[in-house]
């Protein structure tokens, strides 16, 4: 990869019918670009484009006049609407290659699984004829590099398209194996330009009311990019800097701005850093040496569900019960029936209830429960539809909370039910229970 004078230029270019028709979502985009940032880079553009050759050639020499690296996706499978290799050889103006080596581990793919090779799969080695193959192990399709000569003011510049197939897997494993670290490369060696970041994560504000709070810092540091992401239920802010010079100096910067901005916002922000809640909230299980259990009514196992799509999470993790019925709130975490009579089943009394039942019969050190309403029926007056209870369940005390979330629609207010819930468990943990 050749040292470009100024900031390092990357594209992606999504390619793929069912990317625009709706089929697929374009996750290899946005993972890339949080990949990159990582790194202190960052994408300057990204395009998706049908399975059309016209179309696919004419994005390609628009990105390579501007770019320093093009990433695609997708278009590198065996059937006919496959044909990002020979569009990326046509935008060069060369011809194709048959790889011989990214054949043989195709055809010992399929002889290990003891399948024949369709002959369609042979076009998957047809690679463009300057290019270099990068091997697969995640499936057929080779990924491969092409070199492009581009003449800039300044004289020849030589970047480089990297193709990946479009599926996630091989994507990422293909991008983690040969890409970053060439990046990293590059980087090491003195790239021009890097990106210094900090990550606050918010729940419980709206993003209008987290801009108007981080106006004053954004006037007074007008060189520094506050990016913000609505990822319902949250709002992920970005603080972005660019190093010139003196790193340290502008990390120590970014760490000074990060406090800053966390204290203008507030009790919303439950974090700094790019780690999800889930994942807070087990390294906290650990950091304690507590195991959880869950007890839910109206999110029906999502605060499960989250906690449990971590890998590794069984370690702190017992279980959980979704008590949506009041004979299994009774039966399974020993909610009285005088209780849920005399209160209702959303209630304090109720919540506490279940989070006891769920620490004490799962044997788990902290539980958290839920019980509310979800809609779009079952509201009142009284208990309107978002109204939660929240209980919170230790070995020494329990407590419950009350949130009154607005009406956005089921999913939405279950979704804000399972994230508060994570945010409650985090706070009781982080505070040393």
């Amino acid at each position: 990869m050749s040292t470009s004078p100024s900031t390092l230029r990357i594209e992606s270019l999504a390619i793929g019918d069912e990317l625009l028709d709706g089929r697929v979502q374009d996750s290899n985009t946005k993972n890339l670009g949080d990949a990159l940032s990582v790194l202190g880079l960052e994408l300057q553009g990204a395009r998706t484009v049908p399975d059309d050759r016209a179309l696919i050639i004419a994005a390609l020499q628009e990105a390579v006049a501007r770019a320093d690296v093009v990433v695609t996706s997708g278009g590198l499978g065996p059937t006919s609407d496959d044909v990002t290799a020979e569009c990326i050889a046509a935008a060069k103006g060369e011809g194709l290659r048959f790889d011989e080596p990214a054949f043989a581990r195709m055809s010992a793919m399929f002889a290990a699984r003891e399948i024949p090779m369709p002959e369609s799969n042979r076009r998957q080695a047809m690679l463009p004829s300057s290019s270099s193959s990068l091997e697969n192990q995640m499936g057929t399709a080779p990924g491969f590099i092409t070199p492009f000569a581009v003449q800039m003011a300044g004289g020849a510049h030589t970047m480089e398209v990297w193709s990946f197939p479009g599926v996630p897997r091989e994507y990422e494993h293909l991008r983690d194996t040969f890409l970053l670290p060439a990046l990293q490369a590059r980087l090491a060696a003195g790239a021009p330009r890097l990106l210094v970041r900090r990550t606050l994560r918010c729940l419980g504000l709206a993003e209008s009311a987290i801009g108007e709070r981080l106006g004053p810092l954004e006037r007074d540091n007008p060189d520094v990019r506050v990016q913000y992401r609505a990822a319902f239920p949250e709002i992920v802010v970005r603080l972005v800097l660019t190093a010139q010079g003196d790193v340290a100096a502008v990390e120590a910067r970014a760490d000074a701005l990060c406090a800053a901005a966390h204290a203008a916002i507030g009790k919303s922000v439950w974090g700094v850093g790019d780690d999800p809640l889930e994942v807070r909230v087990l390294a906290a299980l650990r950091r304690n040496q507590l195991s959880v259990a869950t007890a839910e009514s109206c999110t029906g196992g999502l605060i499960a569900k989250r906690l449990t799509d971590v890998a590794g999470s069984s370690d702190v993790v017992l279980g959980g019960v979704v008590s949506y019925a009041n004979t299994v709130k009774t039966a399974a975490l020993g909610v009285s029936a005088a209780t849920l009579e005399k209160h209702g089943a959303v209630s304090a009394p109720v919540a506490v209830a279940m989070a006891q039942g769920a620490r004490e019969r799962l044997g788990a050190g902290v539980a958290i429960a839920v019980t509310g309403i979800a809609g779009p029926g079952g509201g009142s007056a009284d208990k309107p539809v978002g109204t939660v209870w929240f209980g919170l369940s230790t070995s020494t005390s329990t407590t419950s909370v009350l949130k009154k979330f607005p009406d956005f629609g089921r999913e939405r207010v279950r979704e804000m039910a399972a994230a508060t819930a994570l945010r409650l468990l985090l706070d009781a943990l982080d505070g040393a229970m």
